[in-house]
């Protein structure tokens, strides 16, 4: 074969592996979303009133990742060790998907995946499609069963997809127990309503019957927080195992880069590099979820403080931005109080950076941090900057996570920045919060006590 075949063989292998790479870089943004809108399912309080609403949800997320001919969820009976099919998908594969489930009951195949917390795929002996099997569960209970049945065969399924499985499952798990709990709350809360509305004439008899069922309430009340936070724990675990497949997509983008770049066309330079750039902001975005989900969960213990060396130290980390955009930082007074001080360093450190990221053009930024103390023991830490400001009708909007007033071509960044900032203050007891017009600039006000309760 001559240079030019060899060549262009070459050039093939670049293209199908750069396809391969870009397929996989889209799986792995488009598996974020649905990992990230997971969540969503928590704050819709219709699974609470209608479970099948859960299963429908659970459904698409599984039927976007793979082709199911059937999807049925079996539910735990715990006072009669039974599971009974609460919901199936066609309906009219009930009564088939009823009998391969007690095939698998008798082989050992239905108690073995109970035990494992991973998908087990056998064969339907009927059809010869494949079955996958997979337990419901948290880390404490098993609710339930998932059975699938595969519209055809498959080869083998990737490890992606099959954790990606486990993942939906198990937030599915949680949210069943939530709506447990949720219901067990509020039926705790009309039968004490009722009860005091019946005994409001002999309500000193009964005082100790009121206060054991608020005692209760306040027990399940804290066994819902603390699911919350499990869930919570679990977003910050399933985001960590996102990161090691993305620095391999943005390590082989580097070295085709590096290697081939000089025999690729314009075109083909393009798509690498637009590849690189969506994978780097995907890995930045989880670093940002992470970041996110530890300030609550990696938390350390208050202790004394000075405010005014903290920020000092940001702006040592921040020099080189300081000195590139001319910037000139003011520092007034600032106390000393009780609090976490890694997460002041990351408080101050995100609200400067925002001030020098959204500085008008050719203006350098002017920074003023200074604080005030109330009589209720409360500091007021107020940082104002001379930027291109926004209409105040979208200050809530700003904290909340992904939320921008600027597209990415614009102003860099993900979006996070000031909702760690809040979710750090509501840590400490405080509160954050911001004035500002258009072409005026920005001042956050973060208020925090001084005092904290160190245990």
């Amino acid at each position: 074969m001559g240079n030019g075949g060899m060549e262009k063989d070459s050039k093939e292998k670049i293209k199908s592996r750069m396809e391969y790479l870009e397929r996989t870089n889209s799986w792995y943004f488009i598996a974020l979303q649905r990992l990230a809108s997971l969540g969503d399912l928590h704050k819709d309080f219709k699974l609470y009133r209608d479970p099948n609403f859960l299963f429908v949800s659970t459904r698409k997320f599984l039927d976007q990742l793979l082709e199911f001919q059937t999807l049925a969820f079996y539910l735990a009976d715990e006072p009669d060790n039974q599971f009974v099919l609460e919901d199936c998908y066609p309906e009219s594969d009930r009564d088939m998907i009823e009998k391969e489930t007690r095939t698998q009951i008798e082989k050992g195949n239905f108690a073995w995946a109970l035990r494992q917390n991973r998908p087990l795929i056998v064969k339907d002996p009927d059809s010869c499609n494949e079955i996958i099997l997979h337990t419901v569960a948290t880390k404490t209970r098993v609710v339930g069963m998932f059975v699938g049945r595969f519209k055809k065969n498959i080869q083998k399924i990737p490890i992606e997809q099959l954790n990606l499985i486990s993942i939906i499952l198990s937030n599915t798990a949680h949210a069943i127990e939530n709506g447990s709990l949720y219901k067990f709350v509020r039926d705790q809360n009309e039968n004490l309503e009722k009860t005091v509305q019946k005994r409001t004439e002999i309500l000193e008899n009964q005082a100790w019957e009121l206060k054991n069922e608020i005692a209760e309430r306040a027990k399940i009340e804290e066994d819902l927080k603390r699911s919350n936070q499990d869930l919570q724990d679990f977003a910050s675990i399933a985001s960590h195992d996102l990161q090691e497949p993305l620095r391999k997509v943005i390590m082989f983008g580097d070295r085709l880069n590096a290697q081939f770049s000089p025999e690729m066309d314009g075109k083909a330079l393009g798509y690498l590099e637009r590849m690189t750039n969506a994978a780097s902001r995907m890995q930045t975005l989880i670093n940002e979820l992470l970041l996110f989900s530890r300030v609550g969960s990696k938390a350390r213990p208050f202790k004394t403080m000075d405010l005014e060396k903290t920020i000092q130290e940001v702006l040592s980390d921040l020099e080189s931005r300081l000195n590139q955009s001319q910037a000139k930082v003011i520092i007034e007074d600032l106390p000393v109080l009780d609090a976490d001080e890694v997460q002041m360093r990351q408080l101050f450190q995100n609200l400067i950076s925002n001030a020098l990221k959204f500085h008008k053009k050719g203006v350098p930024p002017v920074v003023a941090i200074r604080s005030h103390v109330n009589d209720s023991g409360v500091c007021e830490v107020m940082v104002r900057d001379n930027g291109i400001g926004f209409d105040e009708q979208y200050a809530a909007r700003i904290f909340k996570p992904f939320e921008r007033l600027h597209g990415r071509s614009q102003y860099e960044g993900t979006g996070m920045g000031l909702a760690i900032c809040r979710k750090i203050v509501k840590r400490h007891g405080g509160t954050i919060s911001v004035k500002s017009q258009p072409d005026a600039g920005c001042e956050f006000t973060v208020a925090l006590p001084l005092k904290q309760d160190k245990k």
